[in-house]
């Protein structure tokens, strides 16, 4: 499943789920330019849908798992996990729309095996250095 929010300034928040893992991914989509980042945290397969809360300039991320709930913060371009639940009660909750959109580098064929090089043929012996005369 993947969820994703608008930030501010252009950015987009992507939060997925891939077995264990949770990925949360960051794009800017500026007109003419278009850059993303991702970081991916194990926290469980996810037992109901994320949500995203705003303090101050920070976004936090629950993620509930059968094992409990897991925080997960956002600075800026950066993602942390965190040790206990942040206070939520003066939180703005962020919406978190589904995204049907694919994710393009899961969905490549994984990278064939190189063949392994040919042994260099053994090289020559140096002549014997010529005296100057």
């Amino acid at each position: 499943m993947r969820y994703e929010c608008k930030l501010d300034e252009g950015k987009h928040l992507e939060i997925s789920n891939d077995g264990d893992q949770t990925i949360v991914s960051f794009s800017s989509r500026d007109p003419g330019q278009r850059q993303s980042q991702g970081h991916g945290f194990t926290t469980g397969q996810w037992a109901k849908d994320p949500a995203a809360f705003r303090i101050g300039g920070n976004v936090i991320i629950r993620i509930d798992t059968n094992e409990g709930a897991r925080f997960l913060k956002v600075e800026g371009n950066r993602t942390t996990d965190l040790d206990s639940e942040p206070a939520l009660e003066n939180a703005e909750k962020i919406e978190l729309n589904e995204s049907s959109k694919s994710d393009g580098w899961r969905s490549m064929k994984p990278m064939e095996p190189m063949k392994p090089m040919e042994p260099m043929k053994p090289m020559e012996p140096m002549k014997p250095m010529r005296t100057m005369e």
